[in-house]
């Protein structure tokens, strides 16, 4: 009987140890299935950034070659315009409104005339 009870604890105590590593085994899936859901919205999360980082490139890209050919059409209208009739001129007139220049002699002589009226009259 004593052995048999014995037996009987031992039997009880595996039981009690074997839920307890069950109890510990569920635990521990419960935060890894956690854990997995957290990762997965982190890669849904990511995909979506990196499609929407596509979406801007090709966008730029396309802004890109754009310019390109509009830098392009420039270059040449540029061309034509300067290469055009008159040998490169562009058909533009300056004018300059500048004082007309003076003979520094014939100023010189009237300070020199004003300086001897003023000398004469002291």
């Amino acid at each position: 009987i004593f052995e048999a009870t014995v037996d009987n604890a031992r039997t009880v105590l595996q039981i009690d140890n074997a839920r307890l590593a069950a109890d510990d085994f569920r635990i521990k899936l419960e935060a890894e299935l956690a854990i997995r859901l957290s990762v997965e919205n982190d890669i849904a999360g990511l995909r979506k950034v990196i499609d929407d980082t596509n979406m801007a490139r090709m966008q730029l890209e396309g802004e890109i070659e754009a310019l390109k050919e509009e830098l392009i059409f420039m270059k040449k209208n540029h061309e034509e315009v300067t290469m055009g009739p008159g040998g490169g001129a562009l058909g533009v007139t300056v004018e300059v409104d500048a004082p007309k220049t003076q003979d520094l002699g014939k100023m010189m002589a009237e300070i020199r005339a004003q300086y001897d009226a003023l000398a004469q009259k002291n």
